[in-house]
C-alpha cells in the first residue's frame, strides 16, 4: 500500500473507534456520517488499491453498505427495509467479486456446510418473530450465506476474506435477533464491532492478496 492508501486505513479506524465510542450518546446530529465514513473509506481504499475489476466491485459493495447503514440509522430504523435492500445489493457485489476467484475445494466444503447449517438454524430462530417480514428475511439469509460459501470457495492462501464474511454473517445475526426475537444486551456494541470487521478484513484481505 502507498501513504496515501494508509491514510483511508487510519480513517476508517479513528471513525470505527469514535462511532462506537459515542454509541451511549445517539441520537445526535450527524451520527450516521460518522457511521458511514468508515465504509466510505474503505471503498476508496478497495478502488485505489485491488486491481482491475474486483476494486470496482469491492468499491460498489461498500457504497451499498453505507446507504444501508444510513437507512437503517434514519427515524429508529423506519427505513429498515430500504437497508435491508441496500446491503442485499452489497451482498450481491461481495458475491460477484469473490465468484471471480472462485475454485473448488474439498478443504473448504467442511465450512460450506457447516454455513449452511448455520443459515438454516437461523431461519428456524427467527421464524416466530418475522411475520409479514419473513419473506424479505429469509431471501436475505439465502443471499448473506451464499455470500459466505462463495468467500469459502476462493482460491486464496489467505482466509481473511472468509474471516469477514462469517464476522459480517455474525453481525446481520445479531441485527436479527435484536430487532426480531429478544432484546440482547450490549447489541449495538457488538453489532458495529463484528460489522467494521467484516468490513476490514474483507477489504484488506484483496488488498493483501494484490
Amino acid at each position: 500500500m502507498t501513504n496515501a492508501q494508509k491514510i483511508y486505513l487510519y480513517i476508517f479506524f479513528i471513525f470505527a473507534i469514535a462511532y462506537i465510542g459515542a454509541l451511549p450518546f445517539q441520537p445526535y446530529p450527524g451520527n450516521f456520517v460518522i457511521k458511514e465514513i468508515p465504509d466510505i473509506a474503505l471503498a476508496i481504499l478497495a478502488l485505489t488499491a485491488v486491481i482491475g475489476l474486483r476494486g470496482k466491485l469491492l468499491f460498489v459493495a461498500l457504497l451499498f453498505s453505507a446507504a444501508g447503514g444510513v437507512a437503517l440509522e434514519l427515524e429508529a430504523g423506519k427505513y429498515f427495509i430500504f437497508g435491508l435492500v441496500f446491503f442485499l445489493l452489497a451482498h450481491v457485489m461481495y458475491i460477484v467479486t469473490f465468484s471471480r476467484d472462485l475454485k473448488a475445494q474439498k478443504s473448504r466444503i467442511p465450512v460450506v456446510v457447516l454455513l449452511v447449517i448455520y443459515g438454516l438454524i437461523m431461519a428456524f430462530v427467527l421464524r416466530p418473530g418475522l411475520k409479514e417480514m419473513a419473506l424479505p428475511v429469509y431471501f436475505y439469509l439465502v443471499v448473506i450465506t451464499t455470500m459466505g460459501i462463495f468467500a469459502a470457495l476462493r482460491a486464496s492462501k489467505s482466509k481473511l476474506v472468509l474471516y469477514g464474511a462469517i464476522s459480517f454473517i455474525v453481525s446481520d445475526s445479531i441485527l436479527a435477533i435484536n430487532k426480531f426475537l429478544v432484546p440482547i444486551p450490549a447489541s449495538d456494541y457488538l453489532i458495529m464491532i463484528t460489522y467494521y470487521l467484516a468490513q476490514f478484513l474483507i477489504v484488506y484481505g484483496f488488498v493483501r492478496s494484490d
